[in-house]
């Protein structure tokens, strides 16, 4: 067997390797080949320098104790076992800490690897900065929400299960005419009446699905256009409208999206 030291991470990662390319047992390690073979290794290595040949001839006076105490008749007749797993290992046997050193080894050697996996396709990955776009204007918002993109959009899909859940005819007889623009001064309206109105309340006022979408565009069109703000003193707690720095300008020159149900 040829091997060079350089290919290795250490003592264990050549123990490691020994075993598993003779299908060995980890749990039940033949020392005395095990031992042969790792000190066959060093003999073939032509110059150690002295730190790494501490680390090389620390495993081997190790693996030399192992096989020693193995000699003990007792323990002799326990290494005929044959352990599934390191449960199994009986506690005087003295190569378990062995068995437990490689095993910590080869479980952070396959994190390590799946990191260097991850790190590789990220080097391919080059986010844009579409992102930063609206940081000035959002920057301006006195209290902006708390939280992520992705919460939002799981918000949105309960309070639509909600309404699909409701024993509600399916089929509606008189036609009705909805448009954010109704919706954008009924807001404002409400505002001009209370101060601050929470967004559940205006989500429980809707009474169809379409209405609540129509709402909620609403509402991101009065903030996009700082007529309101949107407020939220803490994670999960009710998000307030108050009233933007354009709160009394009209509302006509807004984006107007007419649908009918």
């Amino acid at each position: 067997m040829h091997l060079r030291l350089e290919n290795f991470d250490g003592p264990l990662d050549l123990l490691l390797h020994l075993i598993k390319a003779q299908e060995l047992n980890i749990f039940n390690i033949p020392i005395f080949i095990i031992t042969e073979q790792y000190l066959s290794f060093l003999r073939q290595v032509p110059e150690l320098d002295f730190l790494t040949a501490g680390e090389y001839l620390a495993m081997a006076a190790q693996l030399i104790e192992i096989k020693a105490n193995l000699l003990v008749p007792v323990l002799q007749n326990n290494s005929h076992l044959e352990p599934e797993s390191l449960d199994q290992v009986s506690e005087e046997d003295p190569r378990k800490v062995l068995i437990e050193q490689l095993m910590e080894f080869e479980a952070l050697k396959k994190a390590s690897e799946v990191l260097q996996s991850l790190n590789a396709t990220a080097q391919d990955i080059f986010p844009s900065g579409e992102y930063k776009r609206r940081d000035e204007e959002i920057s301006a918002f006195e209290h902006p929400i708390k939280g992520n993109p992705f919460d939002l959009i799981i918000s949105l899909e309960r309070v639509l299960l909600k309404f699909s859940n409701q024993s509600t005819p399916k089929v509606i007889v008189r036609a009705q005419k909805i448009t954010i623009q109704q919706k954008m001064e009924m807001i404002k309206k409400k505002l001009e009446e209370l101060e601050n109105v929470t967004l559940k309340v205006l989500i429980m006022d809707c009474l169809s699905r379409y209405e609540l979408i129509v709402v909620i565009m609403a509402v991101l069109e009065l903030c996009k256009a700082n007529h309101v703000n949107l407020f939220q003193s803490a994670m999960f707690s009710e998000v307030e409208l108050t009233k933007g720095i354009k709160f009394y300008e009209d509302t006509s020159t807004l984006q107007d999206i007419e649908a009918q149900i």
